[in-house]
């Protein structure tokens, strides 16, 4: 049989209400030998990727076989208009009818996804319950344009003809009941089937029946049983399972009751778990035998009516509606010399074309209003070539169009700094690789130009690698929802979406819901959670605790283990809860633009408080095709921006039209002093209380104990500080001693016997920052160097992964490689070991850089 409904944590994201993870639930599945299952949860499509990808990779592994049918599916919540539920609510009385809707092929999981986003829409609070109606008006209006893509079966005990089945099972018992009431509960029935049947079609509108053992499953099943006989529908038979097997039911229960909330009481849920044929059978005797089977094939027959499809996708970069405009052709006599300028001079694309334009104007407006020697020019012209090279070769290699990224990076960038009708927000100089990017500057992206500090492009996009580019941007906190909405109105309600994010049960959170639920004192349940060690900017997980890690060195907690278990149940019930998604929230910094409806390759949810995000997580929506823009929101330009507000109001400085101009005037980074003696020396006393990227404890004492004089050293002090050696010497305390006495640099090459040729190559990367590697662009110059190891990009990006990721075996071999190639150059065993057993073994822990762009 194929399980054609079932459920997976993801439905907790509004009330608690499974246990069961997508990779467990296959695992299950195949255990109990089914041919398929259905992901169906509770008005969410959020699972659906992880499990298209779990399947594919455990088919890879052989852990499951090849014709193993996946069905991507939801349970929404179907109600006859949305006044009726909303408006004429009643406690108690108001029913929220499920209904369980299947995705045929990619066609149809489409219309999920704009069902979904619709039902989200709908949203609204019932008291402390969240309702995501389905109006049947936008199914059959949806549907009924392009049918056949769906397949609906009727869903559970709280469905709409169960509801009214029980009405009758209620009257019925009332002395035989009222005939009119009951002709009314009938009348209502077949209103709902043939209204079902002109939407779905018969051949693809199924009547489920479940394996539950109450009185209410028992009497719905008979009646249904004879229901699809007069209206010739196929039977199924599902298990709707909420947890995996009947061992589970008891976590399962402690889960649900550690929240309190509408939901329906634990008889319900008896029979929701994975069963197997065997059970189905024993659990429905009342049935005949016959029609039992025959409902089981019917699963079968739902999998072949299922096309394989992924909703995977090649990223989708949007595209700006581009206003008229025409190329001065500034670089035309170069153009011979510099093939990709020509290229894009000459690109069919007028994304390209608008690119090269946009370069022109920043060329002139930034870097020609000074006069520019011809060797100048020309290294300029250069570094715009070898950046244009790498968007065209990346651009041939996706089949569209690398500007495009740009130009809409800045209409993004344009439309957060509008006072009058964007966001009204500073915007930060430049964050990460994206400062080294000349192009960046030129458009206004960034505003560092990365010649003037040595920064190197391949950091941000190299053509080895064919990745979409990642230009974070920095704005004012208390602006974020004035910027969303001018991005909405900007590009479309239905083309901008935050990125969602799901909270888990970490380690602590599931020993206290564990608690909760199995009615243990909050008093000890505090008490067992605080003894899970606090390591490395995280808690332990609870496998560590209880079982150690090899891999980190961690031991049982033996205390710890001994206070859990005086609690019965509690051990297994918090390491089933571990991990188990538990709510839904926004991304801090995330936001998607679509060049279509959202739907096209998403689908919409709301958080808690009504923001409007995803219903897929950063990593799914872009494997989906999305390309994500992070609008991280900055403190220090919020007191910027009140700092400048004040200046202008006292007069100090003058407004210069608008918030960009007036801030480029002022305290754009092209117009700062950076050489005034008296700042360096307040930095170094600790003079400055609030000190960008300074201003934690850490932050403040790297500061005052390395005393920097210049931008480059107080750049070089942030990016040491976050990092943590293993030994005693933390590597900011080694720049510091360096810095006070370079002499012990040299004596330390000298103790790992570097010779005088070997030394100069070691200057021409540290000395200038005294002899410690702070950066990832540090680290990928040394090893690209032909005299230490002669890396391409590509091999130094797999460097400097490895070295961030700290995994003991890539880094092993990792390492094989540096000394295989380094001595394959004629570089000396000596220099290799000097370099990895010092410089690399400071960068466990390596930081994204360059840090002088955000100070």
């Amino acid at each position: 049989m194929i399980g054609c409904h079932c459920h997976t944590c993801k439905s907790n994201i509004r009330l608690l209400d499974s246990t069961n993870s997508v990779k467990g639930l296959l695992e299950t599945a195949l255990e109990m030998n089914y041919k398929g299952l259905a992901i169906t949860d509770h008005e969410v499509l959020s699972a659906h990727l992880e499990a298209i990808q779990t399947v594919r990779s455990m088919k890879k592994e052989g852990e499951m076989p090849q014709d193993f049918k996946l069905i991507l599916g939801n349970e929404a919540y179907l109600v006859d208009s949305l006044e009726e539920v909303r408006d004429s609510y009643q406690p108690g009385k108001t029913k929220f009818p499920h209904f369980l809707m299947l995705a045929v092929d990619e066609k149809g999981h489409e219309q999920l996804r704009v069902l979904s986003s619709k039902a989200w829409e709908n949203s609204f609070y019932t008291g402390t319950m969240e309702r995501v109606p389905t109006v049947k008006k936008d199914v059959e209006d949806l549907l009924k344009k392009d049918p056949g893509h769906i397949i609906a079966t009727t869903a559970c005990l709280g469905s709409e003809v169960n509801i009214y089945l029980q009405k009758i099972m209620k009257v019925e018992k009332n002395d035989g009941g009222d005939p009119e009431l009951i002709k009314e509960y009938k009348l209502k029935i077949h209103k709902f089937i043939t209204w079902c049947i002109d939407v779905f079609g018969k051949d693809k509108f199924f009547i489920e029946l479940q394996p539950a053992l109450s009185e209410e499953q028992i009497y719905c099943n008979k009646k249904l049983v004879q229901i699809a006989d007069g209206y010739g529908l196929k039977r199924i038979v599902t298990t709707d399972a909420h947890y995996l097997r009947p061992e589970d039911r008891a976590i399962h229960q402690a889960f649900l009751n550690a929240k309190d909330g509408e939901r329906e009481v634990d008889s319900f849920y008896e029979a929701c778990f994975v069963q197997n044929v065997d059970e189905i059978h024993e659990r429905m005797s009342y049935i005949d035998k016959e029609i039992v089977e025959e409902a089981i094939q019917n699963t079968l027959l739902i999998g072949e009516m299922i096309e394989d499809y992924t909703i995977e996708h090649e990223p989708i970069i949007p595209k700006m509606e581009l206003p008229e405009f025409k190329l001065r052709h500034l670089f035309k006599p170069a153009y011979d010399k510099y093939e990709y300028i020509r290229k894009m001079s000459e690109s069919k694309d007028d994304q390209d074309r608008y690119l090269l334009k946009l370069i022109e104007d920043g060329f002139e407006n930034k870097l020609l209003k000074n006069d520019l020697a011809r060797d100048e020019f020309h290294e300029i012209l250069s570094r715009i070539n070898v950046e244009l090279g790498e968007l065209w070769e990346i651009s041939q290699k996706l089949n569209q169009s690398m500007a495009s990224y740009y130009v809409t990076v800045r209409e993004i960038i344009n439309i957060i700094w509008d006072d009058e009708c964007g966001g009204d927000s500073l915007v930060g100089a430049a964050r990460g690789s994206a400062a080294g990017f000349l192009i960046n500057y030129l458009l206004d992206n960034t505003q560092i130009n990365p010649m003037q500090y040595d920064l190197p492009h391949w950091r941000h996009i190299h053509k080895s690698r064919p990745d979409l580019p990642d230009i974070d941007i920095d704005t004012e906190g208390s602006k974020r929802e004035k910027i969303l909405k001018a991005l909405r109105e900007r590009f479309g309600e239905k083309r901008v979406l935050q990125i969602a994010t799901f909270g888990t049960e970490g380690s602590k959170s599931a020993l206290q819901t564990a608690c909760r639920g199995l009615g243990i004192d909050n008093d000890i349940s505090q008490f067992l959670s605080e003894m899970i060690p606090f390591e490395r900017g995280s808690n332990w997980p609870l496998k560590h605790c209880f079982y150690g890690d090899a891999e980190t060195g961690r031991k049982p907690i033996k205390e710890f283990i001994r206070e859990v278990e005086r609690y019965p149940n509690l051990k297994e019930t918090a390491l089933k809860i571990e991990g188990l998604t538990n709510k839904r929230s926004s991304h801090a910094a995330g936001v998607i633009i679509f060049n279509d409806k959202y739907t096209k390759s998403n689908a919409m949810m709301k958080t808690p408080k009504g923001a409007y995000i995803t219903q897929f997580n950063m990593g799914d929506s872009e494997a989906m095709g999305s390309v994500k823009f992070d609008l991280l929101t900055i403190e220090a330009l919020d007191k910027i921006r009140v700092t400048l507000d004040q200046l202008i109001e006292n007069e100090e400085i003058q407004w210069q039209g608008s918030l960009k101009d007036t801030y480029s005037k002022y305290i754009h980074p092209d117009v700062l002093e950076y050489e005034d003696a008296r700042l360096w020396e307040m930095a170094g006393n600790g003079e400055i209380m609030d000190l960008f990227q300074f201003s934690t404890e850490v932050g403040h004492q790297s500061v005052v104990k390395v005393k920097p004089k210049n931008l480059l050293e107080a750049a070089v002090t942030n990016s040491l500080m976050r990092l943590m050696s293993d030994g005693e010497e933390q590597p900011v305390e080694t720049y510091v001693k360096y810095k006070n006495n370079l002499s012990l640099w040299y004596e330390e090459m000298r103790k790992y016997g570097l010779t005088d040729a070997e030394i100069k190559v070691m200057e021409k990367h540290l000395k200038d920052i005294y002899g410690v590697a702070d950066t990832q662009e540090v680290v990928m110059q040394m090893v690209m160097d032909r005299e230490i190891a002669g890396f391409d990009i590509k091999e130094s990006n797999y460097l400097r992964k490895s070295i961030a990721k700290k995994k003991e075996d890539v880094l092993k071999e990792v390492q094989k490689l540096f000394f295989k190639k380094g001595k394959e150059i004629g570089a000396s065993d000596n220099l290799l070991n000097y370099v990895w057993n010092v410089q690399f073994k400071r960068q466990f822990g390596l930081n994204d850089s360059p840090y002088v762009v955000n100070l």
